[in-house]
Formats: structure tokens, sequence, C-alpha cells
């Protein structure tokens, strides 16, 4: 998929030397075991906006950003842009709506990780979805983690699958997400949480906060 670009000298919470990576954490019921991703030496220069503040991910129970392994090191790729708290729901009733929605259970994708700050380590996607499989045609499109207590979750639409996916738009994936929870009864705060992790082409640095 295709990734935008990043200043990571001004984000100090990624620079994790020598962290370990590894799937901690309590997983959907029956759930494929998910693998482990190369310990990075460092994190690498990504492609998320020169100008974005993010908050540091130590700072907050949710994720920021996903990141793609490179070599032994991560970059940044796509920002956070829907987060639910779980004061009242659990991370197996937040992917049921996706599940009884249609969507398709771990789709062609590339792994993407995020940053757990209760390990300091990085974690591979807990589940992702999609609306088709392959996403010939173009797709919305989400990946889940489960963290702290909390879920985040990147959503986006993808552009069509030839010669390669790319990101069509965060802020329509977003708005797609929230109708789905909207339908099933959640209240959608829309750009609620502030993360900083502005991204080209449309994302705010905003997240949306669900609720049930």
């Amino acid at each position: 998929m295709a990734d935008e670009g990043l200043d990571v000298s001004r984000r100090g919470a990624l620079a994790r030397l020598g962290a370990t990576v590894a799937l901690t954490g309590a997983g959907v019921t029956a759930l494929p075991s998910t693998p482990e991703s190369p310990a990075p030496s460092t994190v690498s220069t990504g492609a998320v906006r020169p100008d974005a503040t993010p908050v540091p991910e130590s700072e907050t129970s949710y994720a920021v950003w996903h990141y793609k392994p490179v070599g032994g090191d991560f970059e940044p790729t796509s920002p956070i842009n829907v987060v639910f708290p779980l004061e009242s729901r659990s991370f197996e009733d937040v992917i049921h709506v996706f599940h009884d929605a249609g969507w398709y259970p771990y789709p062609e994708d590339y792994p993407r990780y995020a940053y757990d700050r209760s390990t300091d380590r990085y974690r591979f996607q807990d589940w992702a979805g999609a609306e088709t499989y392959f996403g010939v045609g173009g797709r919305l499109h989400v990946r889940c983690w489960h963290l702290d207590g909390t879920a985040s979750v990147q959503a986006h639409v993808d552009t069509k699958a030839t010669p390669k996916h790319g990101i069509g738009t965060y802020a329509g994936g977003r708005r797609a997400v929230e109708r789905l929870f909207e339908d099933a009864g959640s209240d959608v705060t829309e750009a609620g949480q502030y993360l900083g992790n502005d991204q080209r082409p449309d994302h705010d640095g905003f997240a949306s906060v669900i609720r049930s």
C-alpha cells in the first residue's frame, strides 16, 4: 500500500532502541496466532506529514500509528483514526460488529504493528477486516489492536489492487466505521480524540471515539 512522508526526529517516543517485538496480551477468541516481527535496532523514517506533532505514544492508552517492519527497523505508515475506550464492552464485541456487517476477517493485506506501551513492544495487529478479501476494485479496510484496555483502529479506503493498493482516503474509512457502529447502536464522537497524527491525503490528526 502507498505510504506518505514523516520526520521521525520529532517523535522521541518512537526511538525505542533495541525494543524486542512480540505479540502479547489476549486476542479475540479462536483467532489464529500471529507472528513476531524482527527486533528493531531503531525506527526508520516513514511517510507521515513532516509538520505533524503526534501525541507521544507513552502518554496515551491508544496507538497513534501503525508501523511496517523494514529490515530490523519500523516505519510509521498510517494514523490510528478510530478508538474505543472499552468501558462497557470487550474487544470481541467490537470485532463482532464488523463480522455482523459481513466483513471478511484477515483479508489479503500487509503485516502491520502498533506500539504497546504496557510492554514497550511493537505488536502485530490483533484483527483485520475488509469489505472484500482481495480488494480488486478498492475496499474499506481496518486493522485493530487491543491495547491497555482500549481498542485502536486504523480505517481507510483502499484504491484498486492493480497495479498496487494505495490509500484512497482515511477520512472516508473513519466515517464508514462511524456509520457502522452508529447503526449498531453505539455512541460516536466524531474527531473526539486528538492524536496529532496528521497525514495525507486527508487525515486531520483526530480519532473518532466510539462507546457502546
